[in-house]
């Protein structure tokens, strides 16, 4: 593949699975003003949106996700992050110390304080939807590749090792090509990878996700990926030239050293 090239998004899914010796499916993100014919809301698989994607990660049968504006059955933290909804006053509150009327006091914990929470959000800045309809489907030919906003992944911890060095292998920046950000498991996966959110950087793949809360659905041993489709495109055009391919036993090992004490 050229340097300059620029991949179907089947191909460009392959060649991440490659990469990664992924299990589950690559996911892409996109915005529509019009939903795609064998598009399914993304409340009818599960109320929580970032659940809803691992599900259309895990199992190839479902369909392409969306979700919209009118989608007031999805998770409202999620419809704040995704740009569809307006904060709750006292969402401050919730994910932080609680307060005696709202949910009954009930509390995250997420972050120390409610102040702290509202800096936060502003420095995620303003969040805007790509379209009417956020989509998020398997890599599939039939999308332009210039319509697609980002890539999802699901991958073991070697294998997310070896996906942020092989986002790292044509970059010089040390410390910011992978980043690992705060806020839920939708926008690790969703907000910030799709550039939705104002101020996320758009040439940072994002990992994570440091949200507890998926933890009851999340199996242990997987992270979440997300990529902004321009990185994805270097990913893979990278490739054939990175220490993936070029030293394939030293990134999966065939052989490994035990440790004792």
């Amino acid at each position: 593949m050229e340097k300059n090239s620029t991949l179907n998004i089947l191909e460009l899914g392959k060649r991440l699975s490659t990469a990664g010796r992924l299990q589950l499916r690559p996911l892409c993100v996109y915005g529509t003003d019009k939903i795609p014919n064998n598009a399914v809301p993304s409340f009818t698989i599960d109320r929580c949106i970032a659940k809803a994607v691992y599900t259309a990660a895990l199992f190839e049968e479902t369909p392409p996700l969306y979700i919209e504006a009118a989608h007031e059955q999805c998770c409202n933290g999620g419809r704040v992050w995704m740009g569809l909804a307006e904060p709750h006053p006292k969402l401050k509150y919730f994910v932080t110390v609680g307060t005696p009327d709202f949910h009954g006091g009930a509390a995250e914990h997420l972050k120390a304080s409610p102040e702290l929470f509202e800096e936060y959000m502003k420095h995620a800045g303003k969040i805007t939807p790509p379209d009417n309809y956020t989509v998020i489907g398997p890599c599939t030919d039939d999308i332009a590749p210039e319509a697609i906003k980002a890539v999802i992944l699901f991958a073991g911890s070697e294998q997310i090792r070896n996906l942020c060095g092989l986002a790292q292998f044509n970059n010089s920046d040390i410390f910011f090509k992978t980043v690992i950000p705060g806020g839920p498991t939708c926008a690790t996966m969703l907000t910030f990878p799709a550039s939705m959110a104002e101020n996320a950087p758009k040439d940072s793949a994002y990992i994570g996700p440091v949200d507890p809360t998926g933890n009851s659905w999340l199996p242990p041993e997987l992270m979440i990926m997300g990529i902004p489709a321009a990185v994805a495109q270097q990913m893979a055009a990278d490739l054939e030239e990175s220490f993936i391919c070029k030293r394939i036993r030293i990134a999966y090992p065939e052989k490994r050293i035990i440790i004792k004490s």
